[in-house]
């Protein structure tokens, strides 16, 4: 990988898409355990608060990752390049990425 995010399939898209849509179930399970007899809208409702768990966890974990890229010498443009966006939106969304970048470069 040269700082651009790998090809994806359509397949793939495919495949990931369903892992999501089963995590997404499962936690939704999870969140209606104590509820046997939940009615369509309390299930749906949980399914909508898993999907809104997981989706605060991924923007962590992107955080994280995109931190541990620069702290690896990842610049914006790369980093821009891996999540689909331009060096400018990298650098709006990741403020005083350079700073860890530039440590990285340096040993």
């Amino acid at each position: 990988m040269t700082g651009t995010a790998l090809p994806l399939t359509p397949a793939d898209r495919r495949q990931i898409t369903d892992a999501i849509d089963e995590l997404t179930i499962g936690i939704a399970r999870l969140l209606c355990a104590d509820n046997v007899q939940a009615s369509e809208r309390e299930v749906r409702l949980a399914v909508v608060a898993a999907a809104q768990l997981l989706r605060a966890d991924v923007e962590v974990q992107l955080d994280q990752a995109v931190r541990g890229a620069a702290r690896a010498g990842a610049d914006y443009s790369q980093i821009g390049a891996a999540v689909g966006m331009s060096r400018q939106g990298a650098r709006r969304r990741w403020p005083g990425l350079a700073d860890l970048t530039r440590g990285a470069r340096r040993t």
